[in-house]
């Protein structure tokens, strides 16, 4: 009698003896004992679980006539043709060889006659994913409405390439893969039921090269009896798949947690040099790994194919790092083993995650750090050094200066040129004004909260309770201007600043607009504190008129009079406003439109009508002049600009305002000592490139 294969000689013949798929033979055989048989069914899984075993166990229990369970009786002759497979009232199909429309007009022919033996004629079609768009579309009626004496059973290992009409009409059953156990518990059986002697630690091994298949898994047994004589053993087993033992992967892995790029590179060499497959030498690392992060994650985890003192020893390795760590290199590994099915070289592959398992970067706690930063606190809280709470200085909203003279709101690029010679500015704690040059330690001159200029030259604004409308000014006195020491007078941008009535800065150090003044108010006066060197800048400064002042940075020591009268003028600051318009339009979904407002400022308010300066492209200008992009800004300014019924958008080169007065230009007037002459418009950009 001729050999036959493992696979075929313990084929399952009853439901019970169908390997790991229990809620799938329980529904069969309860349908089938209660008599409610579908017309079509589909099994759908990988291979080598089951599916085809299956559909010949219902055809079987169908055709019995002498079944009066969920069981065939296998006594009948129909029963005997059937485990014989010469059933002549059960058709099996390869669906690979028999995908075209002929062979399913041929099928709709013959499903009209009765079957010959049985009580049902059953068509087995194996692999059914494979027959054409066409064959499916002529088998759709036939398998919606058959003959009530024909089932049809699908079996396929992709039911996604059935379309949708077809999975309509059956009922799927989804094959699991088996589990590890399951698969050491049914060889284990086979082995001693075949009498041939087997070492325990082997079986794993044929197991997980099998990935949930019981048919792989005992087409590798047979394998392995025939390599080891007769008998099968661990290492015969790991020969004869190529392993690395496991032994050496978990040296492998000791060696990065241990940081030992040395040891790491030397394992690959050997498994390279002994003709050991690296493609499963990085599977069994990945899996090894994964196991150390389980065990680390939930130490009270229960592997069932670990025994207790591998799982102990894996718990010990993952005790030498983070779990953090543990991910890393889970992560490096599986990246490696998708580049190395792709790369023409996978050892370099597998090296190059090797290097970067042992060089990766080891984490710092951030509890620990947190805790030493709080020892140390209460360390200098104990010596007096640290008061209680702390005031936090305000962040600076933008990395470039805030320009004189002008609001600076959140995400603006309007900021001014700095001085030549005065550096950044740097905003002391406190919400005090930005210091220019100040040197390391050197407090301000009067301690207020001015603008300190140059050399120890300092700037405070005076009491500005008396200030009226009418043309009352705020001066500056620049104070300490020792040798050397450049001081001046030019508009804002160095240490005086007329400043009119109704002006404020809310504390807490936001700039607040000043309410547009007029050119008429040049009798406001500055005291200047000259220095030497400095005439001409006195006389640049007399000879233009006295320009707006800009809002100056106050903190909340910043001056009394004027913190009372930042809280009434909140609500009516134009810059305010207007940043509160942004918002709501960044709000509606509209960041590109509220970038656009960003690059705009209000200047005042005629009536009901806003006039807004823009400083943009063409680009930007035309998408303020869109419609729905204009309804949706004159929306949130109706909301923030109580009495606004609608707006005006201007050009900065041709707003109502002089060129001249752009912080920038003022910055660049200070630096220089010099005065404009000629503004020419700036041509539209796309225009004589």
């Amino acid at each position: 009698m001729t050999y036959q294969v493992l696979a075929r000689k313990w084929r399952p013949q009853t439901f019970e003896a169908v390997v790991g798929q229990d809620a799938i033979t329980r529904t069969i055989k309860n349908a089938l004992a209660a008599g409610r048989i579908a017309h079509a069914y589909l099994f759908a899984g990988p291979r080598g679980v089951g599916k085809t075993t299956t559909a010949r166990l219902l055809a079987r229990a169908l055709l019995c006539r002498e079944r009066t369970g969920p069981e065939p009786c296998d006594a009948c002759a129909v029963c005997g043709e059937t485990r014989a497979g010469i059933a002549v009232d059960v058709l099996e199909i390869d669906g690979a060889s028999n995908r075209g429309i002929d062979e399913i007009r041929a099928l709709r022919e013959n499903v009209k006659y009765a079957p010959a033996r049985g009580r049902y004629k059953v068509y087995i079609i194996d692999e059914v994913h494979q027959l054409t768009s066409y064959a499916f579309d002529a088998l759709l009626k036939t398998l919606e409405e058959p003959p009530p004496h024909i089932v049809f059973v699908f079996a396929t290992t992709d039911p996604r390439d059935i379309p949708p009409t077809v999975l309509s009409r059956v009922q799927r059953f989804d094959f699991r893969p088996i589990p590890p156990e399951t698969l050491v518990t049914s060889l284990e059986r086979i082995l001693n039921e075949e009498g041939i002697p087997f070492e325990p630690a082997s079986l794993p091994q044929v197991v997980r090269a099998a990935d949930g298949s019981l048919r792989d898994a005992l087409s590798l047994l047979d394998t392995a009896i025939a390599y080891g004589n007769g008998r099968v053993d661990a290492e015969t087993v790991r020969t004869l798949l190529g392993a690395t033992a496991s032994v050496e992967i978990r040296a492998f892995a000791e060696a990065l947690v241990g940081h030992d790029t040395e040891a790491a590179l030397t394992a690959i060499d050997r498994a390279a040099r002994e003709g050991e497959d690296l493609l499963a030498f990085g599977r069994d690392v990945v899996e090894l790994l994964r196991r150390v992060m389980v065990l680390r994650a939930a130490p009270a985890a229960q592997l069932a194919d670990l025994t207790t003192t591998e799982a102990n020893e894996l718990r010990v390795l993952g005790e030498r790092v983070t779990l953090d760590e543990v991910l890393y290199l889970v992560r490096a590994f599986l990246e490696a083993d998708a580049l190395m099915r792709e790369s023409p070289h996978p050892r370099v592959e597998l090296e190059i995650a090797a290097v970067r398992a042992t060089r990766r970067p080891v984490p710092q706690a951030l509890d620990d750090v947190l805790r030493r930063v709080d020892e140390a606190e209460q360390r200098l809280r104990q010596l007096g050094g640290v008061p209680s709470a702390t005031p936090l200085a305000p962040a600076q909203e933008s990395l470039l200066s805030p320009a004189t003279g002008e609001t600076a709101r959140p995400g603006s690029r309007r900021g001014a040129a700095t001085p030549s010679g005065l550096g950044s500015p740097a905003y002391a704690p406190g919400g005090r004004g930005p210091t220019y040059g100040t040197p390391s330690g050197a407090p301000p001159a009067g301690g207020g909260a001015g603008s300190t200029v140059g050399g120890g030259a300092s700037a405070s604004l005076s009491d500005m309770g008396g200030a009226t409308s009418s043309g009352s000014s705020a001066s500056e006195s620049a104070s300490g201007a020792g040798p050397g020491t450049a001081s001046g007078s030019v508009a804002g941008a160095a240490a005086s600043s007329s400043t009119s009535a109704g002006s404020s800065a809310p504390a807490g150090g936001r700039p607040s607009s000043s309410a547009p003044s007029s050119r008429a108010r040049g009798s406001a006066s500055s005291d200047t504190s000259v220095g030497p060197g400095s005439s001409r800048a006195a006389s640049a400064g007399a000879a233009r008129p006295a320009r707006p002042p800009a809002p100056s940075r106050l903190g909340a020591g910043g001056g009394g009079d004027m913190d009372s009268a930042a809280t009434g003028a909140e609500d009516s600051d134009l810059a305010t406003a207007w940043d509160r318009v942004v918002e709501e339009v960044r709000a509606n979904k509209k960041a590109m439109l509220a970038g656009i407002l960003m690059h705009a400022r209000p200047t005042g308010r005629s009536g009901g009508e806003l006039t807004v300066v823009l400083t943009a492209s063409q680009f930007h200008r035309d998408q303020l002049s869109d419609r729905a992009n204009r309804d949706i800004v004159l929306q949130a300014i109706r909301k923030n600009f109580p009495g606004a019924n609608d707006f005006t958008i201007v050009n900065e080169d041709s707003g109502s305002g002089d060129v001249t007065d752009h912080p920038a230009v003022q910055a660049v007037i200070a630096a220089f000592q010099g005065e404009v002459v000629a503004v020419r418009p700036r041509a539209p950009e796309g225009e004589g490139q």
